[in-house]
């Protein structure tokens, strides 16, 4: 492509459409490699999560009940708090 300016000749601009057509692929081609892996990932997120799930301990049946407390006996010197 050549474009006339005032005051010079014919200046030549280089046709960078090879340029960025190589650089449109080279995105295209880590966008399918990201996708890939976070594809990947979240299998791997849902495989743990079914392990988790079935390792997980069952709730007690009844809850354990606490011994009584021995009620403390505050002496007369003693202060209250």
């Amino acid at each position: 492509m050549t474009r006339l300016t005032l005051g010079e000749g014919p200046k030549v601009t280089p046709d960078l459409t090879p340029v960025l057509e190589a650089q449109i692929a080279t995105l295209r081609a880590v966008s399918e490699l990201l996708r890939a892996q976070l594809t990947d990932t979240r299998e791997e997120c849902d495989r743990w999560r079914q392990k988790a799930e079935r390792l997980a301990l069952p709730p007690p049946a009844s809850p354990v009940p606490l011994p009584p407390r021995r009620r403390h006996r505050r002496r007369w010197w003693q202060p209250a708090w």
